[in-house]
């Protein structure tokens, strides 16, 4: 499986490996695009490499040095910047 479970929650890396969706009790609740938001990384694939779930948010890295949040309650993505 590519994703984690948090809270009842499982947040899930689609095939594609650039969308992330969240499930509860198994039907969708969001689903977002993290490529299509923040842009192609400078650095490494388009794809999501981490998924790292905070108190509100979820921390994402992309590529090889490229981070976005996900807000856990709607999916809203925020491109976070690159190292």
């Amino acid at each position: 499986m590519r994703g984690i479970k948090s809270n009842n929650t499982v947040y899930y890396i689609e095939k594609d490996i650039q969308t992330l969706s969240a499930y509860e009790k198994g039907k969708l609740k969001w689903q977002t695009n993290i490529i299509s938001v923040c842009g192609k990384p400078s650095v490494g694939k388009s794809e999501i490499r981490v998924i790292k779930p905070e108190t509100d948010k979820l921390l994402i890295v992309f590529g090889k040095h490229s981070f976005a949040e996900v807000d856990i309650k709607n999916g809203k993505t925020k491109y976070l910047g690159s190292d």
